[in-house]
């Protein structure tokens, strides 16, 4: 292969990599949420660069086990106080003994870019 085949190779590989591991803010622009709901809307692109509108309910990928934020779902029925900070969710969540603890989460370990959709990681 000529140098030139096997850098264009490894651009296209890199990118999807970026497009299909966890870090969709890699890929990823104009990131914001819903008011008073947990949906994200972002523009992603894809792997031969084209840009889509995504959206994504972060409550489907984000988790709460005894009040710790982790990349499960269904965060929203255990938690209070949800806040959108950025990158990173933070809440009050039930440990399961009625006690709130606070905990926050970085969504991006949580959602992958797949070709312009916002998906589950």
């Amino acid at each position: 292969m000529a140098f030139r085949e096997v850098f264009f190779l490894c651009m296209l590989v890199s990118t999807l990599s970026i497009t299909q591991a966890c870090q969709f803010s890699r890929s990823c622009t104009d990131i914001t949420f819903d008011r008073n709901s947990t949906v994200m809307r972002a523009i992603c692109s894809t792997s031969n660069l084209e840009r889509r509108n995504a959206s994504i309910d972060v409550n489907n990928c984000v988790g709460s086990s005894n009040g710790i934020l982790d990349c499960s779902s269904n965060f929203a029925s255990r938690c209070i106080d949800i806040n959108f900070n950025g990158l990173t969710l933070a809440a009050r969540c039930n440990r399961g003994d009625g006690v709130l603890v606070f905990s926050n989460r970085d969504i991006n370990d949580c959602i992958q870019n797949v070709e312009g959709v916002l998906q589950c990681c």
